[in-house]
């Protein structure tokens, strides 16, 4: 079973495009049918139908989630998505694509990894980097993105735990 990331993210930008990438979510979202088929529970809020709608390959981009509360203001719009393991950042990049003047900004929620590779994995689909599976590149993966991300919100953290049973608390 796959661990569900929320993920609330606001694209800033010019608003004629703002409004162009609103229509379309809200037209999509409006749909008695959804544009592409598939087996979501809200298939009209499928990303994947945002991904052909703006004219890209869904098995290509990472779309595998929903998204909800769709706002817009004059200059940005928000949404939340729900996704498994890892918040969309392909689909950001690539809505950057086809509309160059957004900015995203987000806050996922705090992610916990079973293993290493795991975690790697999560990290590589955010900076777009290849991080080998240890916890050495992991740690420098999370420094180098933070050295050249100082003035971001969030920096990226990495901390190991270790979880005990309740007969080891009273050891």
């Amino acid at each position: 079973m796959s661990n569900p990331v929320f993920t609330d993210v606001v694209f800033v930008g010019d608003k004629r495009e703002v409004r162009s990438f609103y229509g379309k979510m809200k037209r999509l979202q409006e749909r008695e049918k959804p544009l592409v088929n598939n087996s979501h529970y809200y298939p009209q809020r499928w990303l994947g139908n945002l991904v052909a709608r703006l004219g890209e390959n869904c098995r290509e981009v990472f779309c595998g989630g929903m998204w909800n509360s769709l706002a817009r203001g004059e200059d940005f719009l928000e949404f939340s998505t729900e996704t498994a393991w890892h918040p969309p950042f392909a689909l950001f990049r690539m809505i950057q694509r086809h509309y160059p003047s957004l900015r995203f900004y987000f806050e996922p929620d705090i992610e916990y990894f079973d293993t290493i590779l795991e975690a790697c994995a999560y990290l590589s689909a955010f900076t777009g980097w290849e991080i080998k599976a240890t916890w050495e590149a992991l740690q420098e993966a999370a420094e180098a993105w933070n050295d050249e991300h100082r003035n971001a919100d969030w920096p990226v953290g990495v901390k190991q735990i270790e979880l005990i049973g309740n007969d080891e608390l009273w050891e």
